[in-house]
């Protein structure tokens, strides 16, 4: 049996019964640091980042790879949903992004999760992100405006210092952002 038909025979009860009582992890995952979010409906339940800082991204993926599988082991999510890979020519970061996208789809086949990978630009389109401006599409611009956005709707105190900073938690933002994308896109169908 191909992966495709395995996968397309799993339960997918959210496009079947929308969000109410279905439970979704978000991700918004790289070699460095990986976001998380679970939603039950539209609450959401518990966030958080790994971080993971070893001399190898490879290191860092398969250390990544057993904080999510404890994460997926302690709410058993019914889906689950992760930025996906955009592609540009020539950049080495695209085969690490492929590796940490490799991970989620592991992880879910061993869990017998769906995997479903939005592209940023999905996302944010759906949360509208997007203010029209050349400069509203700087990826400090849209990282920053995920931390506002996250706080706003959600009652956080995520911070963001300024572009690069370590203590920023935009990707813990954005994990979150994901999830709400996907459960506002289902409440509008």
């Amino acid at each position: 049996m191909d992966a495709a038909r395995i996968c397309s025979s799993w339960p997918d009860r959210h496009e079947e019964e929308g969000v109410d009582g279905v439970k979704i992890l978000s991700l918004d995952a790289s070699t460095k640091s990986t976001g998380w979010a679970v939603f039950d409906g539209e609450r959401l339940v518990a966030h958080g980042v790994i971080k993971e800082r070893r001399d190898d991204w490879r290191e860092n993926v398969m250390a990544e790879t057993m904080e999510l599988a404890t994460i997926i082991r302690e709410y058993q999510p019914d889906a689950v949903y992760a930025e996906d890979v955009p592609m540009k020519d020539g950049k080495p970061t695209i085969a690490k992004l492929g590796a940490v996208q490799g991970m989620i789809l592991s992880l879910c086949a061993g869990f017998r999760l769906k995997p479903t990978f939005l592209l940023p630009s999905v996302w944010r389109r759906e949360l509208g992100m997007f203010d029209g401006t050349r400069a509203g599409l700087q990826r400090d611009v849209l990282k920053e405006k995920a931390v506002r956005m996250a706080n706003e709707i959600f009652g956080l105190d995520l911070v963001w210092v300024k572009p690069n900073s370590t203590k920023n938690e935009d990707d813990t933002a954005e994990a979150i952002l994901i999830g709400w994308a996907v459960i506002q896109s289902q409440n509008h169908k």
